[in-house]
């Protein structure tokens, strides 16, 4: 798998702290005059769920990450108004504030790997380039990877991508950097990792994150050969599984030859 020349690990760097507009008292009674329902706030450090609620004896409990005490009172309305279900708009809008805030997750700033994005077979870039184009106006900034791979499979099969939130980072499974693996197939993974960058998560109903909401599936849903890759995988999945273990087993042996040398 060649990389592209010249391209070295980045680090991702915290830009200077701030003073919040909220503390935590201040937020709860915010929220309650937007809301004007009862309320209780309790603030987290939770690192995979950043918004949370349900509803217990007419009472919304919310959980909100630590990063909204940072929030400006638009976006605190706007989660009222998510609460309160009113404004199809609010959960844009509160999405959009915890992507542009993913640096106050983690305090330790965590390194980008070494990109890599040409394969034997397929570009990763010019995938990428062409997708951005094509759905986002060119307007997306996502870096993106080949990954190291894995046999470890999710339910049903392998995890072929996958978007980290924290690093902004798409990682692409190398078993499809091969001949047989069509274009139309690995655009599919690639646009639905581009889409986790785009949309993030947002609250259903019952309070819990959804990642592949409605809204997501309605999205992923224009790619044009998006039935086609879905029964190409499912035709398919056998024969990558064994290529993925492949993969793992040479990952595993040049491994070994390197300590042992």
């Amino acid at each position: 798998m060649a990389s592209l020349a010249g391209t070295r690990a980045r680090q991702l760097s915290l830009p200077f702290e701030e003073a919040p507009f909220w503390d935590g008292c201040g937020l709860e009674a915010a929220l309650l005059r937007e809301t004007a329902r009862p309320l209780r706030l309790t603030l987290t450090q939770n690192r995979s769920v950043l918004l949370s609620f349900r509803r217990k004896a007419g009472v919304i409990h919310l959980r909100l990450h630590r990063m909204f005490l940072h929030a400006p009172l638009g976006v605190v309305r706007a989660v009222a108004r998510s609460l309160r279900r009113t404004s199809p708009s609010a959960d844009s809008e509160v999405r959009r504030f915890m992507n542009e805030n993913l640096h106050r997750v983690r305090k330790v700033p965590r390194q980008l790997p070494p990109l890599v994005t040409g394969g034997r077979v397929h570009d990763l870039q010019q995938v990428f380039d062409r997708l951005n184009a094509r759905f986002f106006s060119s307007a997306l900034r996502v870096p993106l990877t080949w990954g190291r791979g894995s046999v470890r499979a999710r339910r049903g099969g392998l995890t072929f991508g996958s978007y980290d939130p924290v690093l902004g980072l798409i990682r692409i499974h190398p078993v499809l950097d091969r001949r047989d693996v069509p274009q139309y197939f690995l655009e599919s993974v690639v646009y639905h990792e581009m889409l986790h960058h785009h949309l993030g998560g947002i609250p259903d109903r019952a309070g819990r994150t959804v990642y592949h909401s409605r809204v997501f599936r309605e999205a992923e849903a224009r790619y044009p050969w998006h039935r086609q890759a879905l029964a190409w995988e499912k035709d398919n999945l056998p024969h990558l599984l064994r290529a993925s273990a492949e993969l793992d087993r040479k990952r595993k042996a040049e491994a070994a030859a390197l300590r042992r040398s």
